[in-house]
């Protein structure tokens, strides 16, 4: 997804365990929480991945999600 800093990020309603019932929209750089299952010897990599950097674990993991698809934006959570 190409983004464009000045524009709203809409995210559209699907169904991620419960459905939602209207999109969202953000700003580009608004922070959204979101709820993920992931198995425990990953959680355990990106708890040991934040610990040794000294960073939130969010933090850590928006910028590996951010790398996995390729995005040029990163967290900027601290």
């Amino acid at each position: 997804m190409m983004k464009n800093q000045n524009s709203a990020v809409v995210i559209p309603a699907a169904r991620t365990g419960r459905p939602s019932s209207r999109d969202r929209v953000y700003a580009p750089d608004e922070t959204v929480r979101f709820d993920a299952r992931i198995p425990a010897h990953l959680a355990l990599r990106l708890y040991e991945t934040a610990r040794a950097s000294g960073r939130p674990v969010t933090a850590v993991h928006a910028d590996l999600l951010a790398k996995a698809l390729d995005d040029e934006g990163g967290a900027d959570m601290g």
